[in-house]
């Protein structure tokens, strides 16, 4: 994978879009930040980084096959993928927070934000973007903001842990085309916060409701299980887990 570093960039994402239309959209690309001035969360939230103390880079994921009809896949998969790389750093009790922020011992440490990209052929590509608090110590009214390090009691060398995440992600468009959907979903569940547990659920209108989270559907949806054995579905919007 072809890795350029910029000192500051408003996104990551963005600078990578610009970037891939002057370059070869066949070959996997990485733009990481020094700094990120504008960097986006799932929401339209901001995503807050300290300068030279965090990862902040997006990664250009070229040949998806249909990911059109499987864009949760493909979520599910960059999650499940840092989550392994973070297991091999000891970081404790790693989960994943519907859809795919990574967690720590309930506290948010990464969060993940994808642009897919699809032709006229249906040939597929997405930008994924990533921010990590690795050794940033302090987060400003951000109480369930944490770092690697705050959590851990340790430092982290950046350029090892960028390599080591790009070389699991280099491995993602093999696996999403070749793993059928209900084996990445099954190892997913296995790694959901909260799975099959009793949770309370926000609305966009602010009210609440306890029920129990039953995982994901095929289109990425939260399943949650309410009162009298009812089922329901929602997206990204519709609603939020409170913890």
């Amino acid at each position: 994978m072809k890795v350029v570093k910029v000192d500051a960039t408003s996104s990551t994402n963005t600078f990578l879009k610009e970037f891939v239309k002057t370059h070869s959209k066949k070959q996997m690309y990485c733009i990481a930040a020094h700094r990120q001035l504008e960097g986006r969360g799932q929401r339209g939230t901001a995503w807050e980084s300290e300068a030279g103390k965090n990862l902040t880079f997006s990664v250009y994921l070229p040949g998806l096959e249909s990911i059109h009809k499987e864009t949760f896949k493909l979520s599910a998969l960059i999650a499940l993928a840092l989550k392994k790389v973070l297991t091999g750093y000891d970081i404790p009790k790693l989960s994943i927070k519907w859809p795919n922020d990574i967690l720590s011992r309930q506290f948010k440490i990464g969060g993940i934000l994808i642009e897919n990209m699809i032709s006229q052929n249906q040939e597929g590509a997405s930008i994924v973007g990533v921010g990590l608090n690795v050794n940033q110590e302090a987060f400003s009214n951000l109480p369930k903001a944490s770092s690697m390090k705050i959590l851990s009691g340790r430092s982290f060398p950046l350029e090892e842990l960028l390599t080591d995440i790009l070389a699991e992600f280099e491995l993602i468009p093999d696996r999403f085309n070749r793993m059928p959907y209900r084996e990445v979903i099954s190892a997913y569940h296995e790694a959901l916060f909260k799975y099959n547990a009793v949770s309370i659920f926000q609305f966009p209108d602010g009210s609440l409701a306890q029920g129990l989270l039953r995982g994901v559907d095929k289109y990425g949806r939260l399943i949650v299980e309410f009162e009298e054995d009812r089922l329901k579905s929602f997206d990204i919007k519709e609603i939020q887990i409170k913890y």
